[in-house]
């Protein structure tokens, strides 16, 4: 049942349209290129995956990296310069989602990706709230899809069009069908997750662990999931028996041209980073093995999904805001439980705080800009782009400490384990 509506929601939501149009402002007038230039992240595996199924090519090879190098800076990129290389480094099948458009110019594939990746941006929203089994009145609704359309690192990514956005709505929508019971389906959005695998690295193996220790009634999870890899795996290797060798060699050389680092080798070092990636990744995985008979309804798998995706990120070696895209669903819960950890006192109300404050300063930042152009040149506007988003990479990590905070009442067994899939639908007027 809808909450009724108040003027203040619709006060809310003029708001979160306001800010989305500073920050769409800061985004196309501020941070984006003003010279004509190749960025568009979709290019390189657009092309690799035309090269493959039209003329037979290695999409991993050096000949179309060189292509695509030649696209991109109007010639090759010399060995042992310091410079991304632009490669094709996705797994193979992703030219499976690609393959209508590849006869296609790429200016049209440009402007018919400009309406595809925001609508993946859109849905993504409104399927992770569906995960959540939120129901928010519509004002609400309206102003959290306004605002996790407009923020940086969704329009970074509509503006670069990263195939992220494609993983990140498959993933979505297995977590939407998880919830709604609907595993087999979610089991194939799950494997379509993986063609961009960053993402789904902790995830994936343990709602596989989830969906086994039930095995009777989660089975179907398991199943399409493993028959979906098969399929895209095998059919892959029909085209280029040699890919996965090559993606992983593609990985490692990523890193290497990219000059790529996580967040937590930023604060620690190497040899920190190593020691607290792993302390991170044991403890989300214990409290993983602990809540593996939650039933898929459940606060306790709603909260370790998003918790689960918030560490991938933490310590993902790469610092791109982009990848932010995931933690949707962490930032959706928290603000669904806002009563339950303000209530755990001064430490959580501060990392509460905190990390939204983070998550503001972008909005707050890119306002500043748009009232600054008024009385100064874009020239010198652009001088300040990273006013807005210097914030953004310590949200993840700020959303951990929360997290951490209220770990015990919040991931509470509370008799979950092996009881009915059935549990109350969460209800809120404003959070």
């Amino acid at each position: 049942m809808q909450t009724s509506v108040s003027p203040k929601h619709y006060v809310l939501l003029f708001l979160s349209a306001f800010l989305a149009f500073c920050m769409w402002f800061y985004v196309d007038r501020v941070w984006a290129p003003t010279e004509e230039s190749h960025y568009s992240d979709l290019y390189p595996s657009w092309y690799a995956t035309r090269e493959l199924l039209l003329h037979g090519r290695d999409p991993y090879g050096p000949q179309v990296s060189q292509e695509i190098q030649v696209w991109r800076y109007g010639r090759a990129v010399r060995p042992g310069e310091q410079q991304n290389e632009n490669r094709f480094a996705y797994p193979l099948y992703i030219g499976f989602l690609l393959a209508p458009v590849i006869h296609l110019p790429f200016p049209q594939v440009v402007r018919l990706f400009r309406w595809i990746l925001p609508l993946c941006a859109l849905s993504s929203t409104l399927l992770w709230v569906h995960m959540l089994r939120w129901r928010c009145n519509r004002a609400f609704l309206g102003s959290l899809t306004l605002l996790s359309f407009g923020n940086f690192p969704v329009l970074e990514s509509i503006y670069l069009q990263q195939p992220v956005l494609l993983a990140a709505t498959f993933l979505a929508g297995a977590g939407a069908c998880l919830t709604a019971g609907h595993l087999g389906l979610a089991g194939v959005l799950l494997a379509l997750a993986t063609v961009k695998p960053q993402l789904t690295v902790l995830l994936a193996p343990w709602l596989l662990v989830w969906a086994v220790s039930e095995w009777r009634s989660r089975q179907a999870l398991v199943w399409a999931f493993a028959l979906t890899m098969l399929a895209l795996v095998l059919v892959s290797l029909m085209f280029e028996p040699g890919w996965i060798r090559e993606f992983v060699g593609g990985l490692r050389a990523y890193q290497r041209y990219t000059g790529n680092f996580s967040l937590l080798q930023l604060l620690f070092g190497p040899i920190g980073n190593v020691i607290v990636s792993l302390g991170l990744v044991s403890a989300a995985t214990a409290l993983g093995w602990k809540l593996r008979h939650a039933p898929f309804m459940s606060r306790e798998f709603a909260g370790y999904l998003g918790l689960c995706l918030v560490v991938t990120v933490v310590v993902m070696p790469a610092i791109y805001p982009t990848y932010q895209l995931i933690v949707l669903p962490a930032i959706f819960f928290l603000l669904r439980e806002w009563e339950m950890i303000w209530s755990r006192g001064r430490v959580a109300r501060l990392a509460l705080f905190a990390s939204a404050a983070l998550i503001a300063w972008p909005w707050l930042g890119a306002l500043s800009l748009m009232i600054a152009s008024a009385f100064q040149p874009l020239s010198v506007i652009r001088r300040m782009w990273l006013f807005p988003v210097s914030s953004v990479l310590l949200v993840p990590l700020s959303l951990l400490i929360v997290f951490a905070t209220v770990t015990p009442p919040l991931f509470a067994s509370r008799g979950t384990a092996r009881q009915s899939s059935r549990s109350n639908v969460h209800t809120s007027g404003v959070a």
